[in-house]
């Protein structure tokens, strides 16, 4: 009986939850989706992305952090610029100089 009702309750919250993020694919992507899309683009072309933060603000993406190598710098930049909805770079990544693989 108890598996019944929360597959019931399973299922009605997801049918709640369904139209509200249908709704809002339909629009430009949140900040976070903005974020979380960049962060996946950088990893998948190879940037290390350890020390890396991701601020985004109405298609404005801000990189911070550092990577470990200099070639990350431009590459972090050319892949947040890929992502759809992305309209400006800032990048304030530096390479790391070797101190990060020091520990």
């Amino acid at each position: 009986m108890k598996t019944v009702l929360v597959s019931a309750l399973v299922l009605l919250a997801s049918a709640a939850i369904a139209p509200a993020v249908h709704a809002q694919s339909d629009s430009q992507p949140t900040d976070q989706q903005l974020a979380h899309a960049v962060r996946v683009a950088e990893a998948r072309s190879g940037v290390g992305m350890s020390h890396v933060f991701v601020l985004a603000h109405s298609g404005h993406i801000t990189l911070v952090g550092w990577v470990p190598e200099r070639d990350h710098v431009a590459r972090a930049e050319q892949s947040a610029m890929s992502v759809p909805g992305v309209t400006s770079v800032d990048n304030r990544l530096s390479p790391d100089g070797g101190s990060l693989n020091a520990h």
